[in-house]
C-alpha cells in the first residue's frame, strides 16, 4: 500500500501539471525552447512527484483530521484519497483519450520521446546512488533494531517522534509530541507523509528514507534542469550538482594547516581527527560550523529541505522567465544605443513607469507559483522565506511586477491560514528581529565579510569575476581596477591558512581575473550577472534578521542561496573549460578543486560519523507496553533528554511527552520555562496532594521515573511520594524505569 500511495502521488502531479499545461507551457519556453540541450521529460518526473506528493499528502492529513474520531483515521483517509485518486485520473484520461490514443501511436511509430542525455543520465544515476548510500547508512533497520547514525540521531530525535505521533499514534489534528499543548508549530508535513508510509506498510527507515532519496534526486534533476534552462550549456548543468554536492569553504585549509605532515593530514580525513589526535565531527573555525550546518549532513538530518528545495525550483522555472526577458530587452538596447548612460535610463524607466513595469503578463503562472509556496509553509517555512527574499529582488528588477506581487499575496494568505489552524490566534511560528552579522556574531561590515570569506571560500571571488566578463572592452581601465579590488579583497579576508595556500589561492584568482580581462569574447549567457543580486537575496536575510529563536536555522537561506549562485559560477566555469587555451582549461579545473576540496572532505567524515549509530529497539518492552497498553492522546511527564532511554521509548510508540529536549522546543518557538518549572516542581514535590494536583493540572496522565531523574541536579527526588500517591502502571526492574498512572 505503500507504494501504491507514492504512485498515486505521481499520478496526481503528472495529471495536474499535463492538465494545466496551457497556463505554464508559454512561460517555460525560454528554458524548453532548444531541447538538444534539455529533455522536457528530466523534469516532468521530478516535477510530478513533488507536486503530487504536496498535493496528495495534504488531501490525505486533512481526510484524517476529517476522520480524527474513528479508531483509524489513517485508514479511511488513505481509502478516501486513493478513491479521489482513481476518479481524478480516470476523469482526466476520458476528457483526453484522444490525444492520449494519439501520443501512444506516435510512440509506437517513433519509439519514447522521452530520451535523456548522458548528462541527464549521469545527474538522475549519480544522485539516485549518492543520496541512496548515505541515507541509508543515517538510518536503517536490522531487524528489530532501528539505527540512527550518529550524523543524524539528534535531529531525529525530533522527527522520529513526529513520524511515529501519526502512524501509531492518533495525531489528528497535529500537536508537537515534544510539547503538546494544542498547538503544532514545526513544519511537519513532511513526517506526516513518512508516518502515512509507515502506516500503509513501510518500516520505519524506508517510509523516511525513500521520500528523502526522491526528494534529493528531484531537486537535483530540477537543479540541473535550471542551470542547463539558463545557461544553456549541460556542462553548467553538472558543474552546478557538484557544488551542490560538494561545497566552498576555506575549512579545508584551516583544518590542514595545523598538521605537520601529509602523512598525518591524510590519517586526520581518514579517522575524523584533529593535528593534535584528538577526534572531531566536521570540519571549519565558523561558529558552528562543525556541528555540519554546511555539509552534506544537513541532508541526512533535515530530511524535508530537499523536498522544499526541490519545489522552490518549480516556482522560479514560472516566474524567472519574466526577469530573463527583461535582461535581454536590455541587452538588445545596449547593442543598438552605444550610449550605455542612455540605455540605463530607459531600463529604470520601463521597469517602473511604463504600464508592463507592473501589470501582470498572465494570471495562471504567478497563481500557480504563490500555491506551491504557500502550500510548503508547513513542509519547510525556512524556504518559503527564503524564496520569498529571491523574489523581492527579482521583481524589483523585473517588468510585470504585479505577478511577483499575487504570487507573494497568495503565499501569506495560505501560510497566514495555516498557522492558524495549526498555533491559532496567538503568536505566530516567524517572529521578526533585527540582527545584523548572523553567526559573524558582530554587525561590523568587515567583519561579516571575514566571516563569509572563511564559510565560503574562493566562491564569492569566483562571482565577481562573473562580473568581470561583462564590462565593456572599451573599458579596460575599469576591469583592471575592478580586479586588483577583488584581488585586494581576497588578500584582505582570506583566514590564516598558512603561506603556501594563500600564494596558490590568490595566484590562481588573480590569474583569472586576467584571463577574462584578457579574452575578448567569454559566451556567458547575459542573464548571468544580474541573477547574482537576485540569489544573493536569502544570504541578505540571513544577514540581517532573525526569524526563530535560534538564529542558527538562518543557515538554510544560505545553503539555498550558494546552491543558485553556483548557476552563475558554472556558466563561468564552462566557458573557461570548453575554452580553446589549455590554460584557461587549468585554470577551470584549478578553481573547481579549490571549490569543492571541502566538500570532499566532509563527504568522508559523514562517511566515518555513520560507521557508528544509536540503537532503539523496536521490542524494547517500554515502548511496547507504551504502545499497547496506553491510549494515543495520553502524556507521558519524562526528564529532559529525550534521546535516550524511556522518553524515547515512549515517542516511538506514538506518544506524546509533557516537555521534551529544549533544543527542539526552543527553537519552533514554545514557551518551555514554563513547563520545565513545572516539571521540577512534580519531580521535587514531597507532598502527595500536591503531586496529585500539580500533575492532573498539567494534564499529565503518566510519570516515569528512571536514574536519569534520580540523578538529577535540578531537583530533589523524593521518590517515595509517587509511590504513596500513583499505582505502578508499569515497572522494568532491571533498567530501573517505573511509569505511574496518574489518578
Amino acid at each position: 500500500m505503500a507504494v501504491l500511495f507514492l504512485i498515486a502521488s505521481f499520478l496526481v502531479g503528472a495529471v495536474l501539471i499535463l492538465t494545466l499545461k496551457p497556463a505554464w507551457e508559454n512561460r517555460l519556453h525560454f528554458f524548453l525552447c532548444d531541447k538538444h540541450t534539455f529533455n522536457p521529460g528530466f523534469l516532468f518526473f521530478p516535477a510530478s512527484y513533488l507536486i503530487g506528493t504536496l498535493v496528495l499528502s495534504w488531501i490525505t492529513y486533512i481526510l484524517a483530521v476529517a476522520f480524527q474520531s474513528t479508531e483509524k483515521p489513517l485508514l479511511f483517509s488513505n481509502l478516501a484519497s486513493f478513491l479521489l485518486t482513481i476518479a481524478f485520473v480516470a476523469f482526466a484520461v476520458l476528457m483526453n483519450r484522444l490525444k492520449i490514443i494519439g501520443w501512444l501511436n506516435e510512440v509506437k511509430k517513433h519509439g519514447s520521446p522521452t530520451r535523456f542525455s548522458s548528462s541527464e543520465w549521469l545527474v538522475l544515476i549519480g544522485s539516485a546512488v549518492f543520496c541512496s548510500i548515505f541515507i541509508f547508512r543515517s538510518l536503517y533497520m536490522d531487524g528489530e533494531l532501528l539505527h540512527a547514525g550518529f550524523s543524524a540521531f539528534s535531529d531525529f530525535g525530533a522527527h522520529l517522534p513526529v513520524v511515529r505521533s501519526f502512524s501509531y499514534g492518533n495525531n489528528f489534528p497535529a500537536l508537537y509530541p515534544h510539547f503538546p499543548d494544542g498547538a503544532m508549530r514545526y513544519h511537519f508535513m513532511f513526517y506526516f507523509m513518512a508516518g502515512n508510509l509507515e502506516y500503509l506498510g513501510f518500516n520505519l527507515s524506508w517510509a523516511l528514507n525513500l521520500p528523502s532519496i526522491l526528494s534529493l534526486v528531484s531537486f537535483s534533476m530540477l537543479l540541473y534542469g535550471l542551470a542547463v534552462g539558463i545557461t544553456k550549456k549541460p556542462l553548467a548543468g553538472l558543474f552546478t550538482c557538484l557544488l551542490f554536492a560538494f561545497r566552498s569553504s576555506f575549512a579545508f585549509f584551516t583544518y590542514s594547516k595545523d598538521f605537520s605532515s601529509l602523512n598525518s593530514f591524510m590519517k586526520g580525513i581518514a579517522n575524523n581527527l584533529n593535528a593534535d589526535g584528538s577526534s572531531r565531527e566536521h570540519i571549519g573555525n565558523t561558529v558552528n560550523e562543525s556541528w555540519g550546518l554546511w555539509t552534506q549532513k544537513v541532508y541526512m538530518n533535515q530530511r524535508h529541505l530537499a523536498f522544499a528545495f526541490g519545489l522552490f525550483i518549480l516556482v522560479l522555472f514560472l516566474v524567472l522567465p519574466l526577469f530573463i526577458e527583461t535582461i535581454e530587452r536590455l541587452k538588445t538596447s545596449m547593442k543598438a544605443n552605444a550610449n550605455t548612460s542612455d540605455t540605463l535610463k530607459k531600463y529604470f524607466k520601463n521597469l517602473f513607469f511604463v504600464r508592463d513595469a507592473w501589470l501582470p503578463r498572465s494570471f495562471l503562472p504567478c497563481v500557480l507559483a504563490g500555491l506551491i509556496l504557500g502550500l510548503m509553509a508547513f513542509w519547510n517555512g525556512a524556504v518559503v522565506i527564503a524564496g520569498i527574499s529571491v523574489l523581492f529582488i527579482m521583481a524589483i528588477l523585473s517588468c510585470h511586477k504585479l505577478e511577483y506581487l499575487i504570487t507573494a499575496i497568495l503565499t501569506f494568505l495560505l501560510s497566514v491560514l495555516q498557522s492558524r489552524i495549526f498555533i491559532g490566534s496567538g503568536t505566530g511560528a516567524v517572529s521578526i528581529k533585527y540582527e545584523p552579522g548572523f553567526l559573524a556574531q558582530s554587525d561590523k561590515l568587515t567583519d561579516i565579510l571575514a566571516y563569509y570569506v572563511e564559510l565560503l571560500g574562493i566562491l564569492p571571488f569566483v562571482v565577481l569575476a562573473v562580473f568581470l566578463v561583462f564590462i565593456p572592452g572599451k573599458k579596460k581601465w575599469l576591469s583592471y581596477s575592478a580586479a586588483i579590488l577583488f584581488t585586494l579583497l581576497l588578500v584582505r579576508f582570506i583566514p590564516s591558512i598558512g603561506l603556501v595556500p594563500v600564494i596558490l589561492i590568490t595566484s590562481l584568482c588573480a590569474l583569472l581575473f586576467l584571463f577574462i580581462i584578457r579574452s575578448q569574447k567569454h559566451p556567458l549567457q547575459p542573464s548571468s550577472p544580474w541573477l547574482i543580486p537576485v540569489f544573493l537575496g536569502p544570504i541578505l536575510l540571513a544577514s540581517t534578521l532573525q526569524l526563530t529563536p535560534d538564529i542558527t536555522v538562518n543557515h538554510k537561506y544560505i545553503i539555498l542561496a550558494v546552491a543558485l549562485l553556483n548557476i552563475p559560477v558554472s556558466d563561468l566555469l564552462t566557458a573557461l573549460f570548453q575554452s580553446n587555451k589549455k590554460t584557461t582549461r587549468l585554470i577551470s579545473l584549478g578553481l573547481i578543486m579549490f571549490l569543492i576540496c571541502t566538500g570532499i572532505v566532509d563527504l568522508i567524515t559523514l562517511y566515518n560519523l555513520d560507521k557508528n549509530s544509536v540503537i532503539y529497539n523496536q521490542q524494547d518492552p517500554v515502548q511496547l507496553w507504551v504502545h499497547n497498553e496506553t491510549n494515543p492522546d495520553d502524556i507521558f511527564l519524562t526528564h529532559y533528554m529525550t534521546h535516550y532511554g524511556a522518553p524515547m521509548s515512549i515517542m516511538l510508540a506514538g506518544r506524546s511527552v509533557y516537555s521534551g529536549y529544549p533544543y527542539f522546543t526552543v527553537t519552533a518557538g514554545y514557551d518551555v520555562a514554563h513547563r520545565e518549572n513545572i516539571m521540577k516542581t512534580i519531580y521535587g514535590i514531597g507532598y502527595p496532594d500536591e503531586l496529585r494536583t500539580q500533575a492532573i493540572a498539567e494534564g499529565i496522565d503518566y510519570i516515569v521515573i528512571e536514574d536519569q531523574n534520580r540523578s538529577a541536579g535540578e531537583y530533589t527526588l523524593n521518590e517515595a511520594v509517587f509511590y504513596n500517591t500513583f499505582p505502578v502502571a508499569y515497572e522494568d526492574t532491571e533498567r530501573n524505569i517505573v511509569i505511574f498512572r496518574v489518578q
